[in-house]
């Protein structure tokens, strides 16, 4: 069977779930409980909201070293990891969980979590076709850390199917999604662009995104990519900041107007950025799901 007619076949059978009409909100909540705490209290507000939705998780704790301007820096972090599923496939979402200092981490990467969050409570009794973890990544803003540490780890990645990693999620109206090529994203992007004509949300793939953890995957040769929603017109100018060109005040993306500042306060998402990024990435599990009966 190739790949167009199985497109066609996904799109026709494929069911979804009914949308909550109180997800936007619901997530715009979690947002506001969790910025402004310190790393340790948001791992410790994500165990509270998983015993609150009622599901297992796994603490992952972990103790490395970074070289750093030659010298050796110790990074102590923590990975909680939600399993769903069995299989011998298996698949990976992920958001990071830490945020950098002095920044309340709202958006980056409280959006993340939030919407992380919502997808185990939505699809907590889903039956999948695959073993799925999903994963809250500590210390990305140390160097992505704590994804490294979960590929590094992982004890058969030939068991790897997908790799879905949430950064960046609560503020515009664009979902923008990347890196788009170089031959690990192959199974991934026609669901995503899929996914793209199921919900009709505006739609922008790149070859360029910045960094985050799907870059651990991709070092190992694992199937990724990454989704953000951004204001409208961001994804051209982070693809021209990426790609070298000088900004002026005009192509600033708005984003990074906010990210990493003590502005990165829940006063900039929107209830209807989380319900996008919910959406969109749940229509993409399902489809990757009916991929693999």
């Amino acid at each position: 069977m190739n790949r167009l007619t199985l497109l066609f076949i996904l799109l026709v059978s494929f069911t979804p779930l009914p949308q909550d009409a109180n997800i936007g909100p619901e997530l715009y909540r979690t947002v506001k409980g969790i910025e402004g705490l310190h790393d340790a209290e948001r791992l410790a507000f994500i165990k509270n909201e998983l015993s609150t939705i009622g599901v297992e998780f796994r603490s992952a704790a972990f103790d490395t070293t970074k070289k750093e301007q030659g010298q050796n820096k110790h990074i102590a972090g923590e990975n909680i990891i939600v399993r769903m599923g069995e299989g011998a496939k298996h698949i990976v979402v992920g958001a990071h969980s830490d945020a950098v200092a002095e920044s309340p981490g709202a958006n980056d990467n409280g959006g993340g979590v939030a919407v992380l969050l919502g997808l185990i409570k939505t699809l907590k009794d889903y039956r999948w076709n695959f073993t799925v973890d999903f994963c809250f990544c500590d210390r990305e803003e140390d160097g992505l850390i704590g994804s490294a540490v979960f590929v590094r780890e992982s004890p058969d990645k030939q068991r790897h199917l997908a790799m879905i990693n949430l950064d960046v999620e609560g503020t515009g109206e664009e979902v923008y999604v990347g890196p788009v090529g170089g031959g690990d994203d192959n199974l991934l992007m026609p669901l995503v662009r899929s996914a793209a004509k199921k919900t009709g949300f505006p739609f922008k793939e790149r070859s360029i995104y910045p960094s985050s953890d799907h870059q651990s995957f991709a070092r190992a040769k694992l199937e990724n990519i990454s989704i953000s929603i951004v204001p409208k017109g961001d994804t051209e100018k982070l693809t021209d900041l990426l790609s070298g060109k000088q900004p002026t005040a005009e192509t600033v993306p708005e984003v990074l107007k906010v990210m990493h500042t003590a502005r990165d306060s829940a006063v900039y998402v929107t209830p209807q950025a989380l319900r996008m990024s919910h959406e969109f990435t749940k229509t993409v599990l399902m489809l990757l799901n009916e991929s693999q009966k």
